[in-house]
């Protein structure tokens, strides 16, 4: 037998981590199994292996990635190898790819305001996925409407090669039976907005949307993991008891949840703004999702995400309009550095450093931070979530 990991790669940077990327599952590892497993390349024998780090531990990692379907079947000829990458700390591991501007609907919130036909250069999005795949985790690819990019089935088909796990975040309106099937060949897993029953909706989407978004979710759950991410505004607050019960009959994985920003339409719609401690409650009492925004390591939200906007740019995350430079002249690594030094704050910088929650919150959304007055400043809704509904 000649161990080959499956659908699984090794990362370095806060620890050790073995990431299976089709069933979006994380092993921490100590330093001599990540040692061992560098090794499961398909072109080293059982007994070297033995030799080198003992034969019960070489047999009791076997068996449990066996059991947790982490290895390839040793008939197999020619899977790809696994290999391991040395990270940086922050690590970056999730990097959400804006591909497009094209959109289908003109939503009331959208910060990315009003559309145009603009896409990203092919190029940049291709060097993007490659320079990711050595070291990110997984990849999320939004618009705009993703769908109507006009490279997106071979940029889908180029990632779905490399070793990352691959989301698709899209309105869900143009997803047909025969889309849903064709994007299940390619990407790991689709998230579709569903801002509330068919009222809170469409106040945010436009009429028809919503039948047309269940359709959609309908469609993809028959051939692939589906997520749901719902924004939190003033016309679905009452929805939320029936919107929970719809969700779970569709058989959704996750659904996240979150409340709109005052960027690109929501500044001509801010009469749509929840009221907070309304929203913090909801916030708190809904949705089930382990999110890609989490902190770590001393520092604030979001310490292992990054964006590209359509132009190229590198952002902290979508809602930030200023980049820190151009992947047509950068690598991406050298971006992240960039997005770290002057976008990541650690928690010990922010003026509620003090706060008993900051372990848990993290300081919150720093662009909701920013649009209040100060980039180091609170973000006043996930304190009222905080400080008011988990206290």
């Amino acid at each position: 037998m000649y161990p080959r990991l499956r659908n699984c790669v090794l990362r370095a940077g806060e620890g050790h981590f073995l990431y299976d990327y089709a069933r979006d599952e994380v092993y921490e590892l100590d330093g001599e199994a990540f040692e061992l497993l560098r090794r499961f390349t398909g072109r080293n024998s059982f007994g070297a292996l033995a030799g080198e780090f003992g034969r019960d531990k070489v047999e009791e990692a076997v068996e449990y990635l066996l059991r947790e379907g982490c290895l390839a079947d040793e008939h197999q000829k020619h899977a790809p190898e696994s290999f391991a990458v040395e990270s940086f700390t922050p690590s970056l591991r999730y990097l959400q790819l804006h591909i497009t501007e094209r959109c289908n609907l003109a939503c009331r919130h959208c910060y990315l305001g009003e559309k145009s036909p603009i896409d990203l250069p092919k190029g940049v999005a291709f060097k993007a996925v490659e320079e990711f795949s050595r070291f990110g985790w997984k990849l999320l690819i939004t618009g705009g409407e993703p769908l109507l990019c006009p490279y997106f089935w071979e940029l889908l088909e180029f990632a779905s090669r490399r070793r990352l796990r691959v989301v698709v975040l899209t309105n869900g309106t143009l997803l047909s039976e025969s889309v849903a099937r064709r994007l299940a060949e390619h990407a790991h897993e689709v998230q579709i907005s569903l801002d509330g029953m068919k009222h809170g909706h469409e106040a945010l989407r436009g009429r028809g949307s919503f039948a047309r978004a269940l359709r959609g979710i309908k469609a993809a759950r028959r051939y692939m993991r589906v997520s749901v991410a719902t924004i939190i505004h003033r016309e679905n607050l009452k929805e939320f008891p029936r919107l929970e019960r719809l969700v779970k009959s569709l058989g959704v994985e996750e659904w996240a949840l979150d409340v709109p920003s005052l960027q690109g339409s929501m500044r001509e719609n801010a009469k749509l703004l929840p009221p907070p401690q309304e929203a913090a409650r909801i916030y708190s009492s809904y949705g089930f999702t382990s999110g890609v925004h989490e902190g770590c390591a001393g520092y604030a939200c979001g310490a292992h995400l990054c964006s590209v906007n359509v132009k190229g740019e590198v952002t902290k995350c979508g809602l930030f309009e200023r980049g820190v430079g151009s992947l047509a002249e950068l690598s991406l690594r050298e971006a992240w550095k960039r997005v770290v030094e002057r976008y990541l704050p650690k928690l010990s910088e922010l003026s509620c450093s003090g706060c008993a929650h900051l372990s848990a919150c993290r300081g919150g959304c720093r662009f909701r931070a920013l649009s209040e007055g100060d980039f180091l400043g609170r973000d006043s809704f996930l304190c009222e979530v905080y400080t008011k509904t988990r206290a």
